[in-house]
């Protein structure tokens, strides 16, 4: 299978700051599986180390239903006209 990349923007922390998330997943005929974030950024600098276990998690649900969103409107603009 082809590995793919989505990045989406999030807010994590008590003060709510947007970080980016680099995710990496699979892909077939079903949808999309294997969900991983490889990557989080803040203002351009890796912050991986120092997230919670709960804020990981947080994130990759986030991303997961921001990811499904993205690729049923991917698939709504392809059935356009």
């Amino acid at each position: 299978m082809k590995d793919y990349e989505f990045t989406f923007n999030a807010t994590t922390g008590a003060g709510g700051e947007t970080v980016t998330c680099k995710m990496s997943y699979e892909r077939d005929e079903h949808g999309a599986y294997f969900e991983n974030i490889e990557d989080v950024t803040y203002e351009g600098i890796s912050i991986m180390g120092v997230l919670t276990d709960e804020q990981f998690a947080e994130l990759e649900m986030v991303g997961v239903n921001k990811l499904r969103q993205h690729l049923a409107e991917e698939k709504d603009r392809a059935l356009e006209p």
